[in-house]
């Protein structure tokens, strides 16, 4: 009622004609000008207090006026906030992108260098090249006239690594498979676990996937690739539908791995707010 009162106060005063003349009037009119206006508030209230349909017209006008003016108010709040959210999501499928873009490019490298060096596609076997190449990888078999010696683990896993870098996935799985069976205490074991899932992520399998990312953490937890194993399983976790349990490994994450590389963190903060975790 009081803010009526003051609502009406605020638009006489308004409507009064402002002129050199009138700002000139004494301090006594303009008390008997107030007080005229204070009992026409007055009555005014009392025409309320009494039901007038008139005063309570008003009032549910003013009423009504409010309210449209609150729903607006959160209205331009809630374009605010969405705003806001759009601005962050194509901030993050830019950092998304360049990493991508990252990604693409050291793949050619390797793929590049790769076949530089075999001289051509791989698709398994032995391979046969001269002494003076083969000698450039770290404990990959020699080749020559007096045949080879045994193969070892880092040997076998680059030759399933070249498989996987050339496209040929079916046979890269193969390949890490077996390495895995053969040497599963070494540290290899953990990243080819790691490739493997990505394998299974690429086909689509991401509960597949999820159960090489799991085995590579459990088994390796301090791996090279134990980092980006975490979040890649985290993002297995949203694609089957389990959102809860990516949130729970992602806000994990900075703690299991304070020291990975920027790069997964950014990964990490992608899958965020794919999966729609609360900060």
């Amino acid at each position: 009622m009081k803010n009526i009162a003051l609502g009406i106060l605020v638009a006489f005063l308004l409507l009064l004609p402002i002129s050199a003349a009138k700002a000139a009037e004494s301090r006594k009119e303009l008390g008997l000008r107030l007080d005229a206006l204070t009992q026409r508030i007055m009555m005014l209230e009392d025409r309320m207090l009494t039901g007038d349909p008139a005063a309570i017209q008003l009032q549910q006008r003013l009423d009504t006026f409010e309210l449209q003016m609150r729903n607006q108010v959160g209205e331009n709040e809630r374009l605010r906030f969405e705003n806001k959210r759009q601005r962050e999501d194509i901030n993050a499928l830019r950092l998304e992108l360049e990493l991508l873009n990252k990604d693409v490019k050291s793949a050619r490298d390797d793929a590049k260098a790769a076949k530089s060096l075999l001289g051509g596609y791989i698709t398994g076997g032995v391979i046969e090249m001269p002494v003076e190449q083969a000698q450039e990888f770290d404990d990959v078999v020699i080749v020559g006239e007096d045949g080879a010696g045994p193969a070892t683990a880092s040997s076998k896993f680059a030759d399933a690594r070249k498989l996987l870098e050339s496209g040929f996935f079916d046979q890269a799985y193969n390949s890490l498979q077996t390495f895995v069976l053969e040497f599963p205490k070494d540290d290899l074991s953990g990243e080819a676990l790691y490739w493997l899932g990505e394998i299974q992520m690429v086909r689509g399998d991401a509960a597949k996937a999820a159960d090489h990312y799991l085995q590579s953490l459990k088994d390796f937890r301090k791996g090279s690739r134990a980092p980006d194993a975490m979040v890649k399983l985290a993002a297995a976790f949203a694609m089957t539908g389990d959102i809860d349990e990516a949130c729970q490994t992602l806000k994990l994450f900075p703690s299991e791995y304070p020291a990975a590389s920027a790069a997964v963190k950014t990964k990490a903060d992608i899958e965020k707010r794919r999966a729609g975790c609360t900060p």
